[in-house]
């Protein structure tokens, strides 16, 4: 089905009308029609339009996502359409399930189409919420959901005729989608063996973005709108600044509520155009060696996104430290226009998705922003993270660890640098023992990366040597 069709193209007619005609013509008696001319238009008019409508709707419930975090209550993916169609004067419907555990059905009637968790699924909802501390649960979902009592009184989404015969299949999407994601929660926490785990995957808020990563909401929203307008971007900056688990959050974000996924891959000195696009590798087939053109990392991360309507990330960890003129090929040009295909040099033809995102890491004492192609750089967005102490701060309120006299021997070290590419960052430090850690952090971590900085003024190293802070440090 084509996405941009209207859904006016799909019921061509009313089929609200041709349901009261049927009601009227046999008001008073129950009349199997299966077997009658009247099927025929019937069949036209509502029965293949209500199919196509069913699983329009059915290919926006992530079903991936939810067989890898439910029970298996069914064996079956799709369960046939109910299509005994009998007219009686109380009325005439049709009906689909939708899910792979049989908990939703999606049913057509004279007014409009709804679709609903069944009656059992609520019962199931409401046992297992109970067994699952409700409580603590409701803390973790209480921005997303608009109240607790769903499982026990149950819910549905309307399609009322208005909306059916106008509405565009973007808009319609849309209502559906907004309303399975409102109450996915509860149908996540009822049927996961691990509901806070799969309830916190599922759904990740700016919030919760923020405490974990302890910057503020205003900037990750800016960020989100810059990745989401470029497509790509690289965070970059010194050692320590967090930049991996900034990535991952990030990326956690984006895909949440949705279908989408995320994939992290590192780059390395070593790393090709085969390795990520598409290439020539030898391989024994029956003993006897052929050479075939195999995808690389990208190509099967792109081909995995096509099938999903949400965003997709793929995180490249360390990106500089390959050659990414090199890597990239013909990437660079697929970057900057989304919706161009262009033949790859091994043969195929290649697009990549729109809903794709990159986000890329790079840590500048490696190699800094200005040493990197120029014609990458004007393809990706820079995000710069700087050491933020804050995160220090907010991190050791939990271990009770005094870090005021460690935070200003940081700063105090960071200006002895003088370079903002080389700085020292505050993810060595973000350790629950550091009391016990620190020593071996400072003396294995911290000093060996001075030296290798200061190589030929080791004589600034050893004013930040252990032995000459640890009497400043409350430990």
């Amino acid at each position: 089905m084509n996405n941009n069709q209207n859904l006016k193209t799909i019921f061509s007619c009313n089929p609200f009308e041709v349901i009261k005609q049927y009601k009227n013509k046999h008001k008073g008696k129950d009349n199997n029609i299966y077997n009658s001319q009247e099927y025929k238009d019937f069949q036209n008019t509502v029965k293949q339009p209500f199919i196509n409508f069913c699983y329009f709707i059915h290919q926006e419930i992530p079903c991936e996502i939810a067989a890898n975090n439910f029970y298996k209550i069914t064996s079956d993916k799709l369960i046939e359409i109910d299509f005994t169609i009998l007219v009686s004067p109380y009325k005439i419907s049709l009906h689909k399930y939708l899910d792979i555990f049989s908990l939703l059905y999606i049913e057509l009637i004279d007014t409009s189409i709804r679709i609903k968790f069944i009656d059992s699924a609520g019962e199931f909802l409401a046992r297992n919420i109970g067994e699952n501390n409700p409580v603590m649960i409701a803390n973790i979902i209480a921005e997303n959901v608009k109240a607790f009592d769903f499982a026990y009184n149950g819910d549905s989404c309307y399609f009322n005729q208005k909306e059916i015969l106008n509405s565009s299949q973007e808009e319609l999407i849309n209502k559906f989608k907004k309303w399975f994601q409102y109450y996915l929660p509860f149908f996540l926490q009822a049927v996961s063996k691990k509901p806070i785990a799969a309830v916190s995957q599922f759904i990740y808020s700016l919030d919760q973005c923020t405490e974990d990563t302890g910057v503020s909401q205003l900037v990750i929203e800016h960020w989100i709108r810059t990745i989401n307008r470029k497509f790509q971007a690289v965070l970059y900056g010194s050692p320590g600044t967090g930049k991996t688990y900034l990535a991952e959050k990030l990326a956690q974000h984006l895909i949440a509520g949705g279908d989408g996924f995320s994939e992290l891959v590192q780059f390395h000195p070593a790393y090709s155009y085969e390795d990520f696009i598409q290439g020539i590798r030898p391989q024994s087939q029956n003993g006897i060696l052929a050479y075939p053109l195999v995808p690389g990392r990208f190509l099967e991360f792109c081909k995995k996104a096509e099938s999903r309507k949400d965003i997709c990330v793929l995180i490249i960890d360390e990106i500089n430290r390959a050659n990414l003129a090199q890597v990239f090929g013909e990437l660079m040009y697929l970057l900057e226009y989304r919706d161009r295909e262009i033949p790859l040099a091994g043969g195929n033809r290649f697009r990549i998705p729109k809903n794709v995102r990159i986000i890329g890491t790079m840590n500048t004492a490696d190699r800094s922003i200005a040493n990197i192609d120029h014609a990458l750089c004007r393809r990706f967005a820079f995000i710069e993270l700087l050491p933020n102490y804050d995160v220090l701060r907010s991190y050791h309120l939990k271990t009770g660890f005094a870090v005021e006299e460690l935070i200003k021997i940081l700063q105090q070290l960071n200006q002895a640098i003088a370079d903002k590419n080389y700085e020292i960052g505050i993810s060595f430090f973000l350790t629950d023992n550091l009391r016990e850690d620190i020593e071996d952090i400072w003396r294995m971590e911290i000093e060996p990366y001075l030296e290798e900085y200061f190589f030929n003024q080791l004589e600034k190293v050893d004013q930040f040597r252990w032995d000459e802070i640890k009497n400043k440090l409350w430990i």
